[in-house]
């Protein structure tokens, strides 16, 4: 009897409240690895990093969606090593864009449910001095639940800013052009938000 009690008495939470709880584990488990142990290198940082983000999330999922219909302008080839390329990328304009700062504050906010399909993750973001606002856009898949966006300030959003991006190269551009861009990008030490693809 007492057993019974004792399940009616834990919190049953619903799917919604499980990814967020699932999304700031994954942010909390990365920030970890960036503010913790000093001496691992760069790129183990970025290994344990992607290792975190990909036992928990499809990072192609955005990448695909900002590639959007330039997907089908490359070869079979070329799409799997665009998307190693890109996820290199990201991973490392995120690693770079907190180095040599104080660890970020991430607070979740409540999920909204869009749809049975769709729901977005509000969050602010305390770096510095500084407050930023984040909504994290998930879609339920196969694989469950998949962020296919990030919105930053209410306007920038991650997959369009991209999307635009690969659409600009695209217009002149080949898909053995845009690896050649990414090669070069990730050679280069300084990623910012002033990088362009």
């Amino acid at each position: 009897m007492c057993f019974v009690m004792a399940l009616l008495a834990v919190p049953v939470l619903s799917a919604e409240e499980l990814e967020r709880q699932r999304l700031q584990g994954t942010i909390d488990a990365t920030l970890d690895v960036l503010y913790g142990a000093a001496d691992i290198s760069f790129d183990e940082k970025q290994g344990k990093v992607c290792e975190i983000l990909e036992e928990n999330y499809d990072l192609d999922v955005m990448i695909r969606r900002a590639i959007g219909r330039n997907w089908r302008l490359m070869s079979e080839l070329e799409q799997v090593r665009v998307l190693e390329l890109v996820r290199k990328l990201v991973l490392k304009a995120y690693i770079k864009a907190l180095e040599g700062k104080d660890r970020p504050v991430v607070n979740l906010g409540e999920e909204i449910l869009i749809s049975d399909k769709r729901m977005e993750i509000e969050s602010t973001v305390l770096l510095g001095e500084q407050n930023f606002y984040i909504l994290y856009r998930l879609g339920r898949m196969r694989s469950g639940w998949q962020i296919y966006d990030i919105v930053a300030e209410s306007s920038i959003s991650v997959v369009s800013n991209y999307r635009q991006q690969f659409d600009d190269h695209f217009r002149k551009g080949s898909g053995a052009e845009l690896i050649t861009r990414l090669e070069d990008l990730l050679q280069q030490d300084v990623i910012n938000e002033e990088t362009k693809i």
